[in-house]
């Protein structure tokens, strides 16, 4: 048996969400509303999938390992200069650089709980010490307690906003407070995977703040309201000599070709975003009118997903057709979907609550 890691025990795998087909394989069931992983629930762009199909016919070589023409078009996107960004097999790729750059034995990062778990899963694999942080009584980030909870071995901080898995968020003020009072030794990501839903007036992106300073990155993702979640691209951006330093434990060819090619072809199309993000804030506020017909308790969400207590075990939702995110303590977390797999949802809410009512 091969000798591993003493601490390999310590680090639990990632869970994603159920799929259709295990579940399907599972129960013999077929049709079923998956709304448990947060994706966009639309397909790809026409033009997106045909600038798949032309990249594909040079997959018998490596991919750019410079992203050179879906940096520039990112670039040009955000306004910021392209040795400002870095790329990565979607922002979890990135996560896992930061963490093994940053950690180490006798390291520690400070995150918020509930909160992406890929954040104690990194810390773990980097040797650090994970010091988590409880979410309000509302369900967001606590920006003071995180601030305090900054040790002298301390190396990271996560601001995950919005949120996963409460979907809640924090104001720019907030953030800018943080950042301004963590000692500048220590580096600090804000995980904007969903910001594209946030449209509270006091939100706004840490972009800026990263751009001038060495101990702010940001991270994004082409996984949500772009669609392209199966393909794993997703972008950084910080101060060149930080993201020089991060990269370096990243393995080569992080983004395929395919993947290069759909994200920059998917940028030309912010009309078609903002019709997605209209979507989603319609579908969403029809399922958060049903939580609070029947007196369910939720977060207040400013993502494509809600945090909310269930009235029965996701198993349950299962047996209804729906495949929703089991949370903590009786809450579990709901995808906004397409009209026709909310209205599923909202079926299955009405028969597993005991005040089950017609919500059309």
């Amino acid at each position: 048996m091969p000798r591993f890691r003493s601490d390999l025990d310590r680090i639990t795998p990632y869970k994603p969400g159920t799929s259709i087909e295990a579940v399907a394989a599972e129960l013999g069931v077929g049709d079923l509303a998956k709304l448990a992983s947060n994706e966009c629930p639309f397909a790809p762009w026409p033009e997106v999938i045909e600038a798949m199909a032309v990249a594909g016919s040079g997959v018998n070589r490596y991919p750019d390992n410079d992203q050179r023409a879906l940096r520039a078009a990112t670039a040009e996107h955000l306004g910021v200069p392209e040795d400002h960004l870095w790329f990565g097999g979607g922002s979890s790729d990135l996560l896992r650089s930061i963490g093994l750059a940053m950690g180490g034995p006798g390291t520690s990062a400070v995150y918020a709980s509930p909160s992406f778990v890929l954040y104690r899963i990194v810390t773990h694999i980097a040797g650090s010490e994970p010091l988590e942080v409880p979410l309000t009584k509302a369900w967001v980030h606590d920006p003071w307690r995180l601030v305090q909870a900054v040790r002298e071995d301390t190396t990271l901080l996560y601001v995950c906003n919005p949120n996963n898995p409460t979907g809640t968020y924090l104001p720019a003020d907030d953030v800018r407070m943080i950042i301004d009072r963590v000692p500048d030794r220590v580096l600090i990501v804000v995980d904007e995977a969903y910001l594209h839903y946030a449209g509270a007036t006091d939100f706004s992106s840490a972009i800026p703040l990263a751009l001038e300073r060495d101990n702010v990155v940001v991270t994004h993702t082409f996984s949500k309201v772009y669609g392209l979640a199966g393909l794993r691209v997703g972008y950084a951006v910080g101060r060149p000599a930080t993201l020089r330093a991060l990269r370096k434990t990243q393995a080569p060819f992080p983004v395929t070709a395919i993947a290069q090619a759909a994200a920059a072809e998917a940028l030309n199309y912010q009309d078609r975003v903002s019709a997605r993000v209209a979507h989603n804030d319609r579908e969403r506020a029809r399922l958060i009118r049903a939580f609070e017909q029947l007196g369910i308790e939720f977060a207040a969400s400013q993502t494509n997903f809600i945090f909310h207590r269930s009235p029965g075990q996701a198993s349950e939702f299962i047996a209804h057709g729906v495949i929703v995110r089991p949370g903590v303590d009786g809450w579990v977390r709901t995808t906004v979907g397409l009209e026709g797999e909310n209205d599923r949802f909202l079926d299955a809410l009405q028969a597993l609550h005991p005040n089950g009512r017609d919500f059309a």
